[in-house]
C-alpha cells in the first residue's frame, strides 16, 4: 500500500511506515501469550526513564525514544508503576511538577507508539494481538503497541483529577487524530473507549469515534473480517456493517448535539443514516449541511450523498439534480457520472446513459487526476 540497513532510527521509522500503509489493525479479543524470553531487570531503568523524559521533545524521536523502545514489557510496566509512585510522593510538595513528569512521560510513550512499531519478540501478558489486513486480505498478526496504554496509565495518575488537566485532553485529542491517520484502528478502539470515559461530552472525541466505527462498517473492513472468519481464525472484534454504522450514527449525533456547527460531522451523519435506510433523515441532514455552508470536498460529498438519498426516496429529479451539482464541482470525478448513467438507464434513456459512460472512459488513466473526493472519504482528514 513497502528494508534498509541504515541507522537504527531510520530503519525503525521505515518499518513503521510500512506497517501503517500495508495494513489496518482489527482488534481481536485474545491477549498475547507471555514471552518465553526472560527480562533482565535493570535497577536504574526508572532513573534512565526520568532522564530521557526530561530531555525528550514531543514529536522528536531522538535516541532516547529508540532506547526506551528496546526495553522489555516487564521493564516498561515496572517503570510506569514506579513513575506513578514517584509522582504521588512528589505531589505532596509539588503537584504541578508531579503532573508535568507524568504528562511528559505520556508524550514520550505516544511518540514511541507513533514512530516505532512494537517488536513481536517483546510481548507482555497484557499486550493485545491484532490482525493486519490489506485490500480485504489477512496479512498476519501484529501486537498492539504497549506504549499507548502506558501513556494512558501515566495520565491516570495525574492529580487531583486527570480529566481536569488541559494537557491530558490535548494528548487524547492529538493521539485520536494520529491513530486514525496511521490506520491503527485496534489501538484507536481502546484509546477512544478510555477517552469517552474521561470526556463523555467532548465533541471531538465523539466525532473521532464515529469516524472509527464508520470505517469498521466499510466494505473493505467488513471484507477483511469475513476473510479472517473464513480462514478459521478467531473472530475479530468488528461487528456487522449495520451494527458498526449504528454505533457511528450515535456518535455523530452526539457530537453534533455538543457542536452543531461541525459540517463534516453532519455530512458523515447524513451518509450513515442513508446507509441505515433512514433516507428521509439523511436527506434532511445533508440539506442542512449544504445550507449551513458546506464547501469544497464536503459540499461535493453532501451533494453526492443527497443524490443517493433522494433516489432511495423515489425523488428521481431531485436525485439527478444533486448528482449534477456534485459533478459540476468536480468535473473529472466519476462517482456522480456513474450515478447519472444509472438513473438514465433506469428510465430507459440509453443515449444519456451512454454519454456519461463515454465521458468516464475519456477521463485520465491516472486516478489521482480524476479528483474524486469520494475515493478519499475514509482517509483521516
Amino acid at each position: 500500500m513497502v528494508k534498509c540497513y541504515c541507522s537504527a532510527l531510520t530503519q525503525l521509522r521505515r518499518l513503521c511506515s510500512w506497517l501503517a500503509v500495508a495494513g489496518v489493525l482489527l482488534a481481536f479479543p485474545r491477549h498475547a501469550a507471555p514471552s518465553l524470553s526472560q527480562s533482565v531487570p535493570a535497577g536504574n531503568r526508572f532513573e534512565q526513564w526520568l532522564a530521557i523524559v526530561d530531555a525528550h521533545k514531543a514529536g522528536d524521536p531522538g535516541m532516547g525514544v529508540v532506547e526506551v523502545s528496546t526495553w522489555t514489557g516487564a521493564e516498561l510496566e515496572a517503570v510506569v508503576a514506579e513513575a506513578k509512585r514517584h509522582a504521588r510522593v512528589l505531589a505532596k510538595t509539588d503537584v504541578a511538577r508531579a503532573n508535568q513528569t507524568l504528562l511528559r512521560g505520556a508524550a514520550l510513550h505516544a511518540d514511541i507508539g507513533r514512530l516505532i512499531p512494537e517488536d513481536t519478540a517483546r510481548k507482555s501478558p497484557t499486550q493485545k494481538e491484532a490482525y493486519a489486513v490489506r485490500d480485504g486480505r489477512w496479512l498476519g498478526i501484529r501486537y498492539i503497541s504497549m506504549h499507548w496504554q502506558l501513556g494512558r496509565s501515566l495520565l491516570d495518575g495525574m492529580m487531583p483529577d486527570p480529566a481536569l488537566e488541559p494537557g491530558v485532553r490535548a494528548w487524547y485529542h492529538e493521539l485520536a487524530t494520529d491513530l486514525l491517520r496511521m490506520r491503527q484502528f485496534a489501538a484507536a478502539a481502546d484509546h477512544f473507549a478510555r477517552a469517552r470515559q474521561m470526556y463523555p461530552t467532548d465533541p471531538d472525541i465523539l466525532f473521532a469515534s464515529g469516524v472509527l466505527h464508520e470505517r469498521f462498517g466499510s466494505t473493505a473492513l467488513q471484507a477483511a473480517a469475513e476473510s479472517i472468519n473464513e480462514s478459521n481464525r478467531a473472530a475479530p472484534s468488528v461487528s456487522s456493517a449495520r451494527a458498526e454504522l449504528a454505533r457511528a450514527e450515535r456518535f455523530f449525533r452526539d457530537s453534533l448535539a455538543y457542536r452543531p456547527d461541525r459540517i463534516e460531522a453532519r455530512v458523515r451523519h447524513g451518509r450513515v443514516l442513508d446507509d441505515l435506510d433512514r433516507h428521509e433523515e439523511a436527506a434532511v441532514e445533508l440539506r442542512r449541511a449544504i445550507a449551513e455552508g458546506a464547501g469544497g470536498d464536503l459540499l461535493y460529498l453532501a451533494q453526492l450523498f443527497l443524490g443517493r438519498a433522494e433516489e432511495a426516496l423515489g425523488n428521481r429529479e431531485a436525485s439527478r439534480a444533486a448528482f449534477e451539482r456534485a459533478s459540476a464541482l468536480y468535473p473529472n470525478a466519476q462517482s456522480p457520472r456513474l450515478a447519472l448513467s444509472q438513473i438514465a438507464r433506469r428510465i430507459g434513456d440509453r443515449a444519456a446513459a451512454q454519454r456519461e459512460l463515454q465521458f468516464i472512459s475519456k477521463l485520465p488513466d491516472d486516478e489521482r487526476r480524476r479528483e474524486d473526493p469520494w475515493w478519499l472519504y475514509y482517509e483521516s482528514r
